[in-house]
């Protein structure tokens, strides 16, 4: 792996929230925190089952340096565009604190 990735995509680091419904309950939702600028790597593809219904799974890795503040987390999730990233895992790149791994999941829409 190269030392320096090239982050040319921008992505919104988004985590979950509850959105008052007006009828005095609450739905889940998403806050935006903050962007960052990320490499995407597709790493593989799977199908899984909602239901009766089929579901591709795509995984990812998402490079970023390592941000001071609004560290990715694994119940946050990645935006790019109309794509959307659930991050499973995080870890540290090269043990120096100067890039992020996210291990991510995009689930499309067949």
């Amino acid at each position: 792996m190269r030392d320096r990735p090239s982050l040319r995509r921008r992505a919104q680091l988004e985590g979950p929230t509850n959105i008052e419904d007006g009828y005095g309950g609450v739905q889940p939702g998403w806050t935006r925190l903050t962007d960052h600028w990320v490499a995407l790597q597709p790493v593989s593809g799977a199908e899984s089952y909602e239901g009766s219904r089929e579901t591709p799974v795509i995984t990812h890795r998402i490079l970023l340096r390592c941000p001071r503040r609004f560290r990715p987390r694994a119940n946050q999730r990645f935006t790019i565009a109309d794509r959307v990233f659930h991050i499973r895992a995080v870890f540290d790149r090269d043990g120096r604190g100067r890039y992020l791994t996210c291990l991510v999941e995009e689930k499309t829409n067949p």
